[in-house]
């Protein structure tokens, strides 16, 4: 296994080695020189952060990212409120009060500034949480596609390896290929530890598997070291291992099946039926007395925000669970 400091400093070889040097990287690094200073005494509330961005494959250290995101929600801070003092007097103020009550009187002074500081709240904190939570995302998102890579690309690896070459020849064709995605890109990855940072097979295949955003993927390597290790028949294993992944996939397309169809209940439930029985309610209240401004809210609440936040939700969800090739 490899230690700490030598699996750090081969990190940051890889990101200055490999990795285009695009806007985002320049700017990580800007950042890191202006924020540097406060964010290196305070990585450990970032530490966090550490393993999304090594399985997201973001090309920043956890210092120049904590910069970059800091630097971007004090940017962000600032450009809504400055956006927010021209258009909260002029049309948003009174938008937003006769969303909340059309009875309202007129805005003054103090509703208009509170509405600016909490829009800049908002988006400041907003703008934080999005950097926080990209790692995960884009880890996330990579995990997915090399599930859906792999299988395939363990039946190619399962026949390269009955030829009788070496090991690391079978991801030199996997690279090759570059039809896997992000199975080939992690190949290649293995490849650029043996080749240019000196590391064994045995080594490599042990880093792809800590790095790799893919439970599946790393239990493959984890269990291709085993094979190497004991002198196994890695053409049996690899054959083996196709078969298990092409049945777990099939069970995951019957679970998504089902759960779609859940979806679809709770979608007539709550975006079709629930708005009409909100409109028979509201209409009961405004007949039994209830004062017109709150029913207009609700009905407001319901319209505007409920209804918009659900449909996204739910096409979030389909999304999510629906088989994809």
């Amino acid at each position: 296994m490899l230690g700490r400091k030598k699996e750090k400093d081969l990190a940051v070889q890889e990101i200055e080695r490999y990795e285009k040097r695009g806007f985002f990287m320049n700017y990580g690094k800007m950042a890191h020189k202006r924020f540097g200073f406060l964010v290196d005494k305070r990585l450990k509330n970032f530490e966090e952060l550490h393993a999304p961005l090594r399985k997201g494959d973001i090309p920043l250290n956890l210092g120049a990212y904590a910069s970059a995101m800091i630097l971007t929600t004090i940017i962000a801070g600032i450009a809504s409120f400055l956006v927010s003092l021209i258009l909260v007097p002029l049309f948003l103020g009174n938008f937003v009060n006769k969303l909340i009550s059309p009875e309202s009187p007129p805005v003054d002074f103090t509703f208009n500034l509170i509405l600016i500081l909490l829009i800049t709240i908002l988006t400041a904190v907003s703008t934080f949480l999005v950097f926080w939570i990209y790692p995960s995302f884009k880890a996330g998102e990579r995990s997915r596609k090399i599930n859906l890579a792999l299988t395939n690309a363990v039946n190619t690896m399962a026949t390269i390896a009955g030829t009788g070459v070496p090991p690391a020849v079978i991801f030199w064709s996997l690279v090759e290929f570059r039809r896997y995605g992000e199975v080939s890109r992690e190949s290649e990855k293995i490849l650029n530890d043996i080749e240019n940072f000196g590391l064994d097979l045995v080594q490599a295949l042990q880093r792809a598997a800590n790095r790799s955003p893919s439970p599946l993927f790393s239990e493959l390597l984890w269990k291709m070291i085993a094979t190497i290790r004991t002198g196994g028949n890695l053409k049996e294993y690899l054959y083996l291992e196709g078969n298990r992944l092409m049945e777990i996939e099939r069970m995951k397309t019957e679970a998504a099946i089902e759960t779609i169809g859940l979806i679809a209940e709770a979608y007539v439930t709550a975006l079709v039926v629930g708005p009409v029985f909100v409109i028979i309610m509201t209409t009961i209240m405004g007949i039994m007395g209830t004062p017109m401004s709150q029913v207009n809210l609700i009905n407001n609440l319901v319209v505007y925000f409920g209804l918009p936040i659900g449909y996204a939700l739910f096409i979030i969800a389909v999304d999510q669970v629906a088989p994809k090739r």
